[in-house]
């Protein structure tokens, strides 16, 4: 009679460490994200006020907003390309 081999299957024993560092990394990625899209979201929005257009250049937002006009807060960040990436048109709700 022939034996018969049986094959006993070892099991990893970083399985376990392997498994939990997958979830973490998928966790973490999971809240890089969130974060990521609250910073994009936290640019307070554009007032309802006649010289705040939205299709306006950042160089005609600059005039006001890096000059010497009184009430005018001045931009508390570098220079970018375009406003409205950031700052997005209030909704004017009369």
């Amino acid at each position: 009679m022939a034996k018969r081999r049986v094959k006993i299957k070892k099991e990893n024993p970083l399985a376990g460490q392997i498994n939990f560092y997958k979830a973490m990394m998928v966790l973490g990625l999971i809240i890089a994200g969130t974060f990521i899209y609250y910073f994009l979201d936290s640019a307070p929005h554009l007032t309802a006020h006649p010289f705040h257009v939205p299709t306006d250049t950042a160089v005609q937002c600059l005039e006001c907003h890096m000059g010497q006009t009184k009430n005018v807060p001045i931009m508390p960040h570098r220079a970018m390309d375009g406003c409205t990436y950031c700052h997005t048109p209030s909704e004017n709700k009369t």
